[in-house]
């Protein structure tokens, strides 16, 4: 929709823009003359949300990590809370508490007008039941029969809809937001009664404080409860682990066992390898042994006579084994040292038997004998003695591999019992940072929760504006934006053709002219149709000039998709226009309303013709009649030919086809179909296209004329009935 057509549609509509609101607003008038005043009564409430000391909103720098979506969220929840029925409930009871103390109206509380209503409303008798001793068992009371079974007084009040108990009416006349970003917001209630207006805002708060405290408060208890059992099962847990691993410990005679392990581990590669050591140099030792012996003469006769000698080496070889056993366990050092002597005395007595049985100097290779006997004993002694380390030895190597079968398995059960400690160690940690975290935000609650009145209600002495003339203003202004908006609606979802920019969109054919719809006015009517007309023949001389055709029988046929398109009257009025403008012309027509008349002048006649067989097969005009060979057709400019429908008729295919221009008449108050584009085609078809056709716009009412003649004359509806013909 453009402009012109917004602008169009106002000014057609502007009466009723203008009345219709004006009636709406009228009413509204005298619909709010006997509004009640009302007093609004307001209270401010520091929350300490956003600004407030919190333990949870700096890090450890004391850094703020200020978190906008918590604290909106704080601020959400603070809302829900004043605006809860429960709240309401509280509220409206207690309010009611109050009242039913009174015994005469006091404006401050309760103004006479709500006092003589309460009375109505609760009963006398009611009423004694109802007033305790005090405020709070008045409050039980209420409460009582509040909550009782069955329909009552009480229930009645505060579920209705209106009144000053009614919880639906507290909820609509309270007004709760937040001061910009502050800490801060701000509560307000609106009431007939400026009593009634500070008490609720003043009960309301005191609610919804001690709840939104309750409820912030309560709801870490069952948590930090929870925590603290589960802490005590994980330390008895840890406990028991714990003593498991000691009695273990105590019972297996483990202090350590990874160092035990590694000590063990180490004591045994260290036997290994003395013992590999000392096995080489006892292999050695008894080689060299050998050797010597092979050196010595009468070897036999010294082995027979040296039994003693034999046991003293055996004591010897004994003693060695004690003194180095000794040694490697870690014996006293006095002991060590006897064994020590033990062992110097037995080789000092061997060495005087060996020197007093032997006398021999000299071996047989001149070599001293008593150096090789030395050498031998040397070399005996260190035999023994490494035999007597080599047995420590071995039975070290037993002892680790004993103590090797025993630690095996204690280092798994030590593992398991290790890991079920660290298992509950981190349960342990776990529920502890848990308790931790939770006391961590009760005590944050227990911060933030400072709730305080800084701006206490006052009592309203003036009444607030009136919305009187504000709802006058709205409901003009509603109305008139309603009613333009169906206007516009209506016009956009209307689908006829009503203009000439529609109908050339739609049949994509160049607009020849239109008529209007007659209207009572005639002479506005006969002036507008005239002016069309004028811009109909304007049309037909561009045609003429364009095709250099000759005005000399020029052949106009005008057609119709459908019936009563109005052929009949346009073609009559383009005629009388060209005979007006000093043409001749002949209209031909099948209109049966339509006689045969001819002017004094023979410049104007008009014909009318049967529908038979021959008009679909004429090839000119004048096959139409058989006494058409009487009419001179030299003699007339123009032909206008109106062909009948084609929706109901065959179409006269070589007719059409040498008409020099064929006029489409379409009424503009229908819509424009499918089957339309279809008979357009057919119609194109038979043509050849090789004439003109134009589309020429009937029934079209002056509003929607704007586009060819400016502004309408009139904007009445013609009927579908056409005038009489004639001259």
């Amino acid at each position: 929709m453009n402009f012109s057509q917004f602008t169009r549609i106002i000014g057609s509509k502007l009466k009723w823009l203008i009345l219709f609101p004006s009636l709406v607003a009228v009413l509204v008038y005298f619909l709010t003359s006997k509004l009640p005043k009302e007093f609004v009564s307001g209270a401010s409430v520091y929350t300490g949300i956003a600004s407030g000391v919190n333990s949870s909103n700096s890090d450890d720098n004391g850094q703020s990590n200020f978190d906008y979506n918590a604290v909106n969220n704080a601020f959400d929840n603070l809302m829900v809370t004043i605006h809860s029925r429960q709240t309401s409930e509280e509220v409206a009871v207690k309010l009611l508490a109050k009242h039913l103390m009174l015994k005469e109206p006091e404006l401050s509380t309760l103004s006479q007008e709500g006092f003589d209503l309460l009375a109505v409303q609760i009963p006398q008798d009611e009423r004694n039941n109802l007033i305790g001793k005090d405020e709070a068992e008045t409050i039980s009371k209420i409460l009582k029969e509040l909550h009782s079974s069955g329909d009552n007084t009480i229930a009645a009040l505060i579920n209705s809809n209106k009144g000053f108990y009614s919880i639906e009416a507290i909820n609509s006349n309270l007004t709760v937001n937040r001061k910009q970003a502050s800490d801060f917001i701000d509560i307000s209630f609106k009431s007939s009664d400026p009593g009634v207006a500070v008490w609720t805002v003043r009960l309301l708060s005191e609610t919804f404080i001690t709840k939104f405290k309750y409820l912030k408060g309560s709801e870490t208890v069952n948590v930090v409860k929870w925590f603290e059992t589960r802490l005590q099962e994980a330390s008895n847990d840890l406990n028991s682990s714990e003593d498991k691993l000691k009695d273990f410990g105590i019972k297996n005679k483990i202090i350590n066992y990874q160092e035990q392990t590694k000590f063990l581990a180490e004591e045994k590669e260290l036997n290994e390898s003395n013992y590999y050591k000392e096995l080489s140099n006892n292999e050695a030792s008894k080689r060299a042994v050998a050797r010597l012996e092979d050196k010595l003469e009468n070897r036999d006769i010294l082995l027979k006579n040296n039994e003693e000698l034999n046991k003293l080496r055996k004591k010897l070889g004994d003693a060695n084994e004690q003194l180095e056993r000794a040694k490697i366990y870690g014996n006293p050092v006095a002991s060590i040292d006897i064994l020590s002597n033990k062992v110097n005395a037995l080789k000092k007595e061997i060495q005087l038997y060996v020197l007093q049985y032997y006398s021999l100097n000299h071996t047989i290779e001149s070599v001293p004998q008593e150096n090789i006997l030395n050498k031998w004993l040397n070399e005996t002694l260190i035999a023994d003695e490494s035999e007597a380390r080599l047995k420590v030895h071995i039975d070290r190597r037993k002892e680790f591999d004993r103590q090797y079968i025993e630690f095996s398995p204690l280092g798994m059960q030590m593992s398991r019992l290790e890991r079920e400690i660290e298992v509950a160690e981190k349960q342990y940690l776990e529920i502890l940072h848990g308790l931790h975290l939770a006391k961590l935000r009760q005590q944050n609650i227990e911060m933030s929760n400072n709730l305080q009145v800084t701006d206490a209600p006052s009592f309203p002495t003036k009444p607030i504006q009136s919305r009187r003339l504000p709802l006058i203003i709205i409901s003009f202004l509603a109305s008139f934006f309603l009613l333009l908006v169906y206007f516009i609606a209506r016009d956009l979802l209307d689908s006829t053709i009503k203009n000439g920019e529609r109908a050339e969109e739609l049949t994509g054919l160049k607009l020849f002219s239109a008529l209007p719809i007659t209207s009572n006015d005639d002479l506005a009517n006969a002036k507008l149709e005239n002016t069309l007309l004028d811009f109909a023949v304007t049309n037909l001389k561009i045609e003429l000039e364009n095709s250099n055709e000759s005005i000399s029988n020029y052949l106009i046929t005008v057609i119709s998709n459908r019936e009563q398109e109005g052929k009949t009257y346009a073609s009559n009025k383009l005629a009388e226009k060209l005979y007006s403008l000093d043409y001749s012309v002949l209209f031909l027509t099948n209109d049966e309303r339509v006689d045969d008349i001819e002017t004094e002048d023979r410049r104007f006649r008009a014909i009318r013709y049967d529908v038979t067989s021959k008009l679909f097969s004429a090839r000119s005009e004048q096959n139409l009649l058989p006494e058409f060979s009487r009419v001179n057709k030299e003699a007339y400019n123009f032909i206008i030919l109106e062909v009948p429908a084609i929706s109901v008729n065959a179409i006269p295919n070589q007719l059409i086809k040498n008409s020099k221009l064929s006029l489409l008449m379409l009424d503009s108050r229908r819509s424009w179909a499918t089957s339309d584009n279809y008979m357009l085609n057919l119609f194109q078809k038979a043509t050849n296209n090789s004439n003109k056709i134009m589309v020429w716009l009937n029934y079209v009412t002056p509003k929607n004329l704007t586009g060819l003649v400016g502004v309408p004359h009139n904007k009445s509806v013609r009927n579908g009935s056409h005038a009489a013909f004639g001259f």
